[in-house]
């Protein structure tokens, strides 16, 4: 902010009478410098800044106090919304109509009498206006403290009691994120050009995840954003146009514990830039028209609210009365400039969203989908909602969500029970917070048959097992580690299972062939010793009857044909 004297230097005569007809001082020359000098000192003085003070109208008073609370400073679309426009008058205009008279507004009323000046700042978004006070001329003012004022935001406005349904979400990330690097890991999924996944894939992955905690999300959108995340966690790796998990990584990941797991993803969806939140919302439609915005300055603007509103762990927030709070307090929060007409956004319906009045279908409908859907798919917060209602009212900042509020990683007690598998017949019990790393070794050759708050549960089969060895893994690794991770309690019937499916595995084979028949011995010899069908020829079965592989019956066929041993008429019979 500049000093007054410096702001009264960019002004014309003209505009500098009219402020001190305003003030009802007489400026005692033409001079443009000398009349700054006079202006500057009038309106510098204690006495005669009080008592102007004391003249503003009430809704004047309320736009000083506003620009007091926010240290001087406001965006200039901003400041208009609340309190008006300051009218643009050329020397001409201002002789004519005498503007300081009869303000218009509370803005223009500030502006004529020397407390409200503009400015234009350039910052990565391009320029933009700004309105202030002065800083030597902020120091002689203070707030009206007579009441509370109506911008103000607390706690107190947005806190709810606690809902009739909790839905918690504090395993909800790294169990989904697990199971996309589970089944992509045993699983061959194809990527298409662009980076998407064949519908077939899409909808087994989906339906390999937990449902969405807001049952109003989509589960295609769902899983959208978790490989999109886990991608950007370096987790998952496209190779030889397969979706994979990125071995090292993962590795590391699964290592970790639970809270550092939840913040690594949290953090790389904070500081990601190639995900836009708003291209996302589900009721709106935004037109690729060239206008650009930024979903990392739209977050951390949400974040830094969330952070100062003083909210901990445990508190219920009513969702309505948190957009409100917003709209009241940083309502250009993803719009640095307060420019709310080149944003070229739909609803469902077709009809363009543009201008402030549509502020609720846009900025309202952007924190929504934060704080129900984002926010609880990253375990930041969980959802409530009342009974025999499918809207979310509520949402409660988690542990997790707290220590991700403070840039940290929660601190959590160690687990106060053992956290060794346990082992029925061929039912493995896995604690909700065992390593999971461990787990994931496990489902390399069991199967997941259910999953609650407090244990997985998975069943070894056959079939399960044969998966395993088909990727690399011997029946000696894998009841190794089921010594391990049960601390020597496995079954030996489970054991035995698991090595005799393993040395039975492979060791026959079904091969589809064709029977070769000739009428005489001599005449097996005489094919036999051909250099042409020799080498394409199966076992004997009897002197006159040999196999011929399904491979290579085409090409002995065609032989025999060109030798005369067989007939074309007869060429296309099996």
């Amino acid at each position: 902010m500049k000093l007054l004297h410096h702001a009264l230097v960019d002004y014309e005569l003209p505009l500098l009478k009219a402020i001190a007809a305003r003030r009802a001082m007489r400026l005692e020359t033409l001079d443009q410098r000398e009349a700054v000098e006079q202006l500057t000192e009038v309106l510098l003085s204690p006495v005669a800044t009080a008592i102007t003070v004391d003249d503003l109208s009430p809704a004047e008073r309320n736009a000083l106090d506003f620009l007091i609370r926010h240290e001087g400073q406001v965006e200039g679309a901003r400041f208009s919304r609340e309190f008006g426009e300051i009218r643009s008058m050329g020397p001409g205009r201002l002789d004519r109509e005498r503007p300081w008279e009869s303000p218009v507004s509370p803005a223009e009323g500030l502006w004529y009498r020397g407390l409200l000046f503009k400015t234009f700042q350039v910052g990565q978004q391009g320029s933009r206006e700004w309105v202030y006070i002065p800083k030597d001329l902020l120091s002689l003012l203070q707030p009206d403290r007579s009441h509370q004022p109506a911008t103000a935001v607390g706690l107190d406005q947005f806190i709810a009691d606690e809902p009739d349904i909790i839905l918690p979400s504090d395993s909800y990330l790294p169990e989904n994120v697990f199971r996309l690097l589970v089944h992509l890991q045993t699983t061959s999924v194809r990527v298409q050009n662009q980076g998407q996944l064949l519908p077939k894939d899409k909808v087994l992955l989906q339906e390999l995840l937990l449902p969405p905690l807001n049952s109003n999300d989509m589960p295609a959108d769902q899983l959208s954003f978790l490989l999109h995340l886990s991608q950007r966690a370096n987790l998952l790796t496209v190779t030889h146009s397969r979706l994979r998990p990125n071995r090292d990584p993962v590795k590391v990941w699964l290592q970790s514990s639970r809270a550092q797991q939840i913040y690594q993803l949290q953090h790389i969806w904070r500081t990601d830039h190639t995900w836009n939140d708003l291209w996302h919302v589900p009721t709106l439609v935004p037109q690729a028209t060239g206008w650009e915005n930024s979903p990392m300055l739209a977050r951390a603007k949400i974040l830094d609210f969330l952070t100062q509103s003083g909210v901990t762990a445990g508190s219920w927030l009513s969702v309505e009365a948190f957009i409100a709070a917003v709209k009241q307090s940083i309502p250009d929060f993803q719009r640095p400039g307060g420019d709310y007409e080149s944003w070229y956004i739909q609803d469902r319906q077709g009809n363009f969203l543009m201008g402030f009045e549509h502020w609720e279908q846009v900025e309202g409908a952007l924190i929504r989908y934060l704080l129900t859907t984002i926010l609880p798919t990253l375990g930041v917060v969980d959802l409530g909602l009342n009974a025999g209602s499918q809207q979310i009212e509520r949402v409660r900042l988690t542990v997790f969500g707290q220590s991700f509020l403070a840039g940290q990683p929660a601190q959590l007690p160690p687990p106060s029970r053992s956290q060794h598998f346990r082992v029925q017949e061929f039912q493995i019990r896995v604690p909700a917070r065992a390593n999971l790393y461990d787990r994931f070794q496990l489902a390399r050759f069991a199967q997941l048959e259910d999953f609650e708050q407090e244990q997985a549960r998975y069943r070894v089969t056959q079939a399960s097992v044969q998966r395993a060895l088909r990727n690399g893994v011997t029946p000696d690794q894998i009841t190794a580690f089921l010594a391990r991770v049960t601390n020597n309690q496995a079954p030996l019937r489970l054991v035995e299972a698991i090595r005799n499916w393993g040395a039975r595995y492979g060791s026959v084979q079904l091969e589809q062939a064709t029977l070769l028949h000739l009428k005489s011995p001599q005449l097996a010899t005489e094919i036999r010793q051909h250099p042409e069908l020799a080498p394409l020829l199966g076992e004997n079965l009897t002197p006159t009857t040999i196999l011929v592989p399904s491979r290579n019956l085409a090409q002995v066929r065609r032989t025999l044909i060109k030798l005369g041993y067989l007939e074309e008429s007869i060429s296309s019979d099996p």
